[in-house]
């Protein structure tokens, strides 16, 4: 595993409660400023899931030159729990990391298994009481399909009329399915925790998700037109995309072979060990690592901490992640390396930029800005500046006189490897 390359997590925590016994855990792998991650609720959830998970939030920040550090919390709980259990166990949960929440060393988020109301008991129980906005699944899923639209163009396959198969249709499989369909691929099969469907000509996605809505995961025994399946045979399918959604490490070494997907674009966090990940590239499987492909989400939620609108976030990712992800696949061919590889290795540089510069005083950093040749120091340094005051201008809503250039100063920033990291 990728951390396990690294040093260990700088902060490990088992949270209990007196009432409730063991809820759960909290690993921070990274603090640069601070450090962000969702919370994931499942029954058998284990430390080291929830450190790799960690460790992968590090990666999506590092390889989106976000200065941000990574973590992930996981509770330890039934996710169908009632309503009131479930409040119980997430303001407990809060209340027991009250003092790194509130001091912004962590700040949680969504994940599999919880919702934005779940983030909220969270908040309370640390003693903050502020709403936070549920961003569904939509961003994991755009960035999921830009993945995959960039991945399909560089190799002559067209989306419209491929054939896709998706594992988990949750909060993020079901607006990737959406995404599919809207771009007239041929989704030939999906998967829930209650197993799958197959129909080579092609699921009607629309009444699905009508179907669904009445019966949630148990559509798969009454949509009709498809044959069933088991979650299992859906990873062996012969089709263009895998994308897998469901839970994490399910390709392994062990199935690894039964692939036949051109590509397999993840939805899912850790959805294939390292072995697997090699294994995909020995057999000429595309491969895109999972803290890019589902970095949407937190993309997202930087955007739009900055003051733009859900409009100008999907238009920066659409255009500035897709620029991205297509210097990364020409580049891993260029240098004849899997993708999986290469964007590692751009956010192992990353990263180290970022703990640099995070370890430098307010002078330091003016004098590195200036370090630049000529006047490009002095460029550098202006745009520094004015970053800044378009940041204090969030505070009295006067951002507008500065908002673009505040969305080319991100967007070169964000979506370029080879700048200074944005503070």
């Amino acid at each position: 595993m990728y951390s396990a390359e690294r040093q260990l997590p700088q902060l490990i925590l088992e949270v209990s409660d007196k009432e409730l016994g063991l809820l759960g855990y909290l690993v921070i792998d990274r603090i640069l400023g601070s450090a962000t991650g969702g919370v994931r609720m499942r029954d058998g959830l284990t430390l080291d899931e929830v450190a790799a998970l960690a460790s992968e939030m590090t990666l999506k920040f590092a390889f989106l030159n976000i200065p941000q550090g990574g973590a992930k919390a996981g509770v330890i709980w039934n996710p169908f729990s009632s309503d009131e259990e479930r409040r119980r166990i997430f303001t407990a949960f809060g209340k027991n990391l009250g003092p790194l929440i509130t001091k912004r060393i962590y700040f949680p988020g969504e994940d599999m298994g919880t919702c934005s109301r779940d983030i909220y008991h969270i908040l309370r129980g640390a003693g903050i009481d502020i709403q936070t906005k549920s961003l569904s699944g939509y961003y994991t899923a755009l960035t999921v399909f830009i993945t995959a639209e960039k991945l399909s163009s560089s190799l002559g396959l067209r989306l419209s009329g491929s054939r896709v198969a998706i594992e988990g249709l949750g909060k993020v499989g079901s607006c990737v399915a959406k995404a599919f369909s809207h771009a007239d691929a041929n989704i030939v099969g999906i998967s829930t925790i209650k197993g799958g469907l197959y129909n080579p000509e092609g699921i009607d996605i629309v009444r699905f998700n009508q179907l669904k809505k009445e019966a949630g995961d148990e559509v798969v025994n009454c949509y009709p037109d498809a044959e069933t399946i088991s979650k299992e045979s859906l990873l062996a399918l012969d089709v263009d995309i895998l994308v897998p959604c469901a839970g994490p490490y399910t390709i392994t070494k062990d199935n690894v072979h039964q692939l036949k997907a051109k590509m397999v674009v993840a939805g899912a966090n850790l959805a294939a060990t390292a072995e697997a990940e090699s294994l995909m590239f020995d057999r000429g499987i595309h491969y895109v690592p999972c803290f890019v492909s589902s970095s949407g989400g937190i993309l997202a939620y930087f955007l739009l901490a900055q003051g733009f609108s859900e409009t100008h976030v999907q238009t920066l990712m659409k255009n500035g992640f897709g620029r991205k992800v297509s210097r990364l696949i020409e580049t891993s061919r260029k240098e004849h390396i899997s993708l999986s590889q290469k964007t590692r290795e751009i956010a192992e540089r990353n990263l180290e930029r970022s703990e640099q510069w995070d370890g430098l005083k307010c002078r330091e950093k003016l004098l590195e800005l200036l370090s630049g040749r000529q006047t490009s120091g002095f460029r550098e340094l202006l745009k520094f500046c004015l970053w800044r005051c378009y940041k204090l201008s969030l505070k009295f809503k006067t951002s507008f006189l500065l908002k673009s250039f505040a969305a080319k100063y991100v967007e070169h920033k964000l979506f370029n490897d080879d700048c200074p990291l944005i503070d």
